[in-house]
């Protein structure tokens, strides 16, 4: 640790937090036993009421490296600030109530320079709760774990949110290009990555568990009413206009409640869908919103766009399987939506 380091540091992490005394200490100390040591911290006290700041401002006594400041309207704004207070060309992320693997920044950031092309990197999670065991989410931890390569997260956008906010490094100019972070009514990280992504920005993951994701009851992402589902439905639907202009043809692989869903909201925006495709021989035949379901031999990748929608445990992955041996390709002839 040097005065330098702080002055010219190669990553700037970006740590927000807001009456997280409880956790504050253990996502600060993970952070200052970096192996890279070229960093600095900007610890950002978003309205805290509770003891957080002072741990913040000893942190910052204790190591030149971290430095404190006071943003206290809302998160985007505290994230923002934090980004335009940053030294460095590459900016962390780091939630409070998360813990960071000692080679996290030093692995993320050789990933980065090993590959110019990418604009994010992140790295695998591992969930646990307060009390020290096991938990987060199971399914969709695997999940996430699975994506690693650009095209394997490009391809999961409109699944779920295939990047944890407090794992990445992104670089700073592919950040600004994007405009930063939005303060939309619903996920500001998922809507970025959207951003990002569409955008033409690439992101992989160093395939270890670099970060341990702390799961609570009053975590901001089980309370806050920006996180919820349909928030993330809401977005996702957003920015498929991207992907997909009004009016285009749609056939939706899936005839049970997401694809439903997903038909019911884009044939209120404007698009058509040519026919349901499903597996389930009690569905074929049948008409849902006024379309036929078919069989997966009816499909033909010349009728639209096909969206793999389908929430089965492993269904969606033996549907692109299934379109992938018929030379089908994802964006251009499907895409996986949840």
């Amino acid at each position: 640790m040097t005065t330098a380091a702080g002055l010219h540091p190669r990553v700037s992490v970006i740590l927000p937090f807001r009456d997280a005394a409880d956790t504050l200490h253990d996502a600060v100390a993970s952070i200052e036993r970096q192996s890279l040591s070229a960093f600095e911290c900007v610890l950002i006290d978003n309205g805290s009421k509770d003891a957080s700041a002072e741990i913040a401002a000893m942190a910052c006594r204790r190591d030149p490296r971290f430095r404190l400041l006071r943003v206290g309207d809302g998160l985007v704004r505290a994230l923002n600030a934090g980004v335009a207070a940053a030294r460095s060309p590459l900016v962390a992320r780091m939630d409070a109530d998360d813990v960071a693997e000692r080679l996290r920044l030093e692995r993320q950031l050789a990933l980065l320079d090993a590959d110019p092309s990418l604009s994010i990197v992140s790295c695998l999670v591992e969930g646990f709760a307060v009390d020290g065991r096991r938990a987060g989410m199971p399914r969709y931890e695997a999940w996430l774990n699975a994506l690693r390569t650009p095209d394997e997260i490009r391809a999961a956008l409109f699944v779920e949110s295939p990047l944890v906010h407090p794992s990445v490094v992104m670089r700073r100019t592919a950040l600004e290009q994007a405009g930063g972070y939005h303060d939309v009514d619903g996920p500001e990280d998922y809507d970025l990555w959207m951003r990002l992504i569409l955008g033409g920005h690439r992101a992989a993951k160093v395939p270890e568990v670099l970060l341990y994701w702390r799961d609570s009851p009053e975590r901001l992402t089980r309370t806050h009413p920006r996180y919820v589902a349909q928030r993330f439905f809401e977005t996702k639907l957003r920015y498929f206009y991207r992907v997909r202009a009004p009016g285009s043809w749609l056939q939706i692989w899936g005839a049970g409640p997401i694809g439903r869903r997903w038909a019911n909201a884009l044939l209120t925006g404007g698009y058509l869908v040519r026919r349901f495709i499903d597996v389930d021989r009690r569905k074929i035949g049948r008409l849902a919103h006024g379309v036929r379901i078919c069989s997966p031999d009816e499909l033909a990748a010349r009728d639209g766009l096909i969206l793999a929608a389908v929430g089965s445990p492993g269904a969606r992955e033996q549907i692109e399987t299934d379109l992938q041996s018929r030379g089908l390709r994802p964006w251009d002839d499907y895409v996986a939506v949840a």
